[in-house]
């Protein structure tokens, strides 16, 4: 039988047995989850929470409450009959929520005897209230009648009421009954299927077992005796004497081996240690190569963070100082609020109670615009001064970090130009040193500036454009970044790129940063760096990156 044969067979018997085990647990699952719903949404409905309980409840409280407010407030009192007329339409709109909602439980049999006691109860304390206001009109005596009347109505409700509510707790007891009779029911045939899962899964296990062992025969057993045929027959200059067994495949391959191991040994080995003395060493020397380059960079962009270390302590003073100054207002309207409270004598006045009120939500809103503005800038650095030690590309978000890199350039460029981002909204992740690429866009960018701040007249500012473009055709990303300073002059223009060659003054420039740019995208990450500058007009600078990672590329 040849490799795939035994493969077929051992991948269907695990693959299926693991489907059958995943299917019925899942119907396990998912019975048990259902029958869950089910019986919570049959408790919520039929314990003290559901609505036929709620609603009987709030009858016969409303019903008593007619009585109640008779008996609280005291009888020269005008107001208590307009509040047991509100207890009357309360118990009447009771009344007919059951008997439209509920009639299965509580019957007209049952509800009628209470409603007409309700309706005798609601005519004597009428009489008692024609009584009240009007009481030269009528005697002594039919005041005691009206009075007899309301109590001798007010037992034969209070009675219904009674046997209303023990009707509605017996409801009450039966439905929990049947639902904890359910839940019991519900627990066994859920350990049932339990048992029924575990019982599944040792099956399963059992075939597992039963499949690796079969594999450990046909394969991993020939192999195991194969590779150790052969390494005796080199390690050990042992002869190469292996019964071929297993596979088809794996028997031509001991054959094959036995004639052709016999007289290679020797010139194998030699051959090897060459070759891996010879990849050692390119290895190193690539290591230390790239290292070399990555210090590079990160000098550079170290010597680059400390030329703007000032401007960026000024840009996080700014909102700092402007954080501080609102707390420290919110702090006096907060003691003085305090004191107010206290009712302390140096407590302010009422104006300036007003004034803290209208300007304190203001304070904090700009208080907490400082602190964000002072993280915008921290998190930027910390974006900013990232090192990749390795140099390796990973995808990485390419707007961010242009972002970052205009923060911690803020004050290189904004007292001179005016900068402008542009940059695609549905970029996708580019595979990049996001570090590198930091500082490439950094040179960029204050090279802009600086061209532009000696063009322009004091007072004046420029303008500094950075874009970023996804193009899914070329698979690549261009990044431009263009300034309207005094231009490249064009003798000069073929030589930008050279490492130490600058036109600044000496002690202003080292030369070092297109170089280093040009190296990083074109070396380091295979991608492209021009420029397209006119004299008087200005510069722009591209750079295009691919979108596919070096390994795949060389794949």
């Amino acid at each position: 039988m040849k490799v795939k044969s035994y493969i077929g067979l051992l991948s269907a018997g695990s693959l299926g047995g693991a489907l059958l085990v995943g299917i019925f647990g899942w119907w396990m699952l998912e019975s048990n989850a259902r029958s869950n719903r089910e019986l919570k949404e049959e408790s919520k409905n039929s314990g003290v929470s559901s609505a036929e309980y709620s609603d009987v409840i709030a009858f016969l409280d409303a019903s008593r409450d007619i009585s109640k407010a008779l008996e609280i407030y005291p009888e020269n009192y005008s107001g208590v009959y307009g509040v047991v007329r509100d207890r009357l339409s309360a118990a009447k709109e009771g009344m007919r929520v059951i008997l439209e909602r509920h009639r299965k439980n509580y019957p007209v049999k049952i509800m009628q005897p209470i409603e007409a006691n309700l309706e005798i109860l609601e005519s004597a304390i009428f009489a008692m209230e024609d009584i009240f206001e009007q009481p030269n009109l009528h005697s002594l005596k039919q005041r005691n009648k009206s009075r007899l009347s309301y109590d001798s109505a007010r037992e034969n409700l209070s009675g219904g009421l009674d046997f209303l509510e023990s009707k509605a707790k017996a409801n009450l007891r039966e439905s929990q009954l049947a639902i904890a009779q359910k839940w019991a029911l519900m627990e066994e045939e859920r350990s049932t299927r339990f048992m029924l899962f575990f019982i599944a899964i040792g099956l399963y296990f059992c075939l597992v077992v039963s499949l690796a062992i079969v594999t450990y025969k046909s394969f991993a057993s020939p192999i195991r005796k194969l590779e150790e045929a052969a390494k005796n027959s080199i390690d050990r200059n042992q002869p190469f004497n292996l019964k071929a067994s297993g596979p088809y495949e794996i028997r031509s391959v001991t054959k094959k081996l036995q004639g052709l191991i016999i007289g290679l040994e020797s010139t194998v080995l030699k051959r090897t240690a060459a070759l891996q003395k010879s990849n050692d060493k390119l290895k190193l020397e690539m290591r230390q190569r790239q290292e070399l380059e990555t210090q590079l960079v990160h000098a550079q962009k170290m010597e680059a963070v400390g030329q703007l270390a000032s401007g960026i302590a000024h840009e996080i003073n700014s909102p700092s100082q402007f954080a501080n100054d609102n707390i420290l207002f919110l702090k006096d309207a907060t003691n003085g609020f305090i004191k107010k409270l206290n009712q302390s004598p140096d407590a302010p006045d009422d104006g300036e109670i007003d004034f803290f009120k209208e300007n304190a939500e203001e304070a904090v809103e700009q208080a907490a615009e400082g602190i964000s503005r002072i993280t915008t800038i921290v998190k930027s650095m910390k974006n900013f001064a990232y090192r990749d030690a390795e140099s390796a590309k990973r995808p990485n978000d390419l707007n961010q970090a242009i972002r970052s890199t205009v923060v911690v350039a803020t004050n290189e460029w904004k007292y001179h130009a005016e900068l402008d981002l542009r940059l695609q909204d549905s970029m996708p992740m580019v595979p990049c040193n996001v570090g590198e690429i930091n500082q490439v866009v950094l040179n960029l960018i204050v090279n802009g500036a600086h061209a532009i701040r000696d063009r322009m007249k004091e007072g004046q500012k420029g303008a500094i454009v950075v874009a970023t473009q996804h193009y899914p055709d070329a698979e690549c990303v261009v990044i431009s970044i263009a300034d309207n300073g005094g231009g490249i002059p064009a003798k000069v223009q073929t030589r930008i790129f050279e490492p130490f060659f600058t036109t600044k003054e000496v002690g202003v420039g080292t030369g070092q940063g297109l170089a280093i740019a040009h190296n990083v995208i074109v070396k380091s990450h295979k991608g492209q760096i021009w420029f397209d500058s006119k004299e008087g007009i200005g510069t722009t600078f591209y750079i295009k990156l691919p979108m596919v990672h070096e390994e795949s590329a060389t794949q």
